[in-house]
């Protein structure tokens, strides 16, 4: 049975649930006969990461259990849950300002098959991409999520963000949130980099001096 399980991810379940707790109809209505597919998005001014909830309900969990299961035998191998998440980033396209994102497997959770059969058992999986370095300004990433289209629900909200530099100022969803688009801006701090460039610079100078000294006490010799 694999599981890897990350303490902070479970912790940022429970923030991911609440973000979504503005649409109750959604989540519950849902529950028995559609996949869940729940994304929070956490833009930080280096990478954009990607927390997915993926709660099977009853009637459609032996059709996610397959392409999790391969081989059947009620145990999610690590080789299987690693392929499960494979599988689900071969669907998830992410651009930054029409770029395409590189997404990398960060953390994942695989509960027991009987868990999943409950309707109320999820997934964890979380992806993150490292852009190129934020220019200052208004930046719009877009998300879309095409993983069993015919049998999901899907979910898309942006986290607040926990670094003033960065604001959100729109999120605009198509019908089903398959796809969703946030735009943000992102304001680098004055002079973040400079004090760091100063004491580089003298630190450099420092030693060229006390290499210079001694070179010259060893010629005078």
């Amino acid at each position: 049975m694999f599981i890897r399980v990350y303490p902070w991810l479970r912790l940022e379940c429970a923030a991911l649930l609440l973000a979504f707790f503005a649409l109750p109809s959604a989540i519950f209505a849902h529950q028995l006969d559609e996949y869940l597919q729940a994304t929070l998005v956490v833009i930080e001014p280096d990478r954009v990461r990607l927390q997915i909830n993926l709660t099977p309900g009853m009637a459609v969990v032996e059709q996610v259990l397959s392409l999790i299961d391969r081989d059947h035998d009620g145990v999610i191998s690590t080789n299987e849950a690693a392929a499960y998440c494979d599988l689900l980033k071969r669907d998830l396209i992410v651009r930054l300002d029409e770029r395409n994102l590189k997404l990398k497997l960060t953390a994942s959770y695989f509960p027991e098959c009987d868990e999943l059969r409950t309707g109320w058992g999820f997934v964890q999986i979380e992806f993150s991409a490292t852009p190129s370095r934020l220019a200052a300004g208004s930046h719009r990433l877009t998300i879309e999520n095409r993983h069993m289209s015919s049998k999901s629900v899907y979910l898309v909200n942006a986290a607040q963000p926990g670094y003033s530099s960065i604001q959100i100022t729109k999120q605009i969803l198509n019908e089903n949130q398959s796809t969703g688009e946030i735009h943000f801006t992102y304001q680098p701090p004055i002079n973040a980099t400079r004090p760091f460039g100063i004491v580089a610079l003298f630190a450099i100078l420092a030693i060229s001096v006390s290499v210079g000294a001694t070179r010259w006490r060893q010629h005078t010799r």
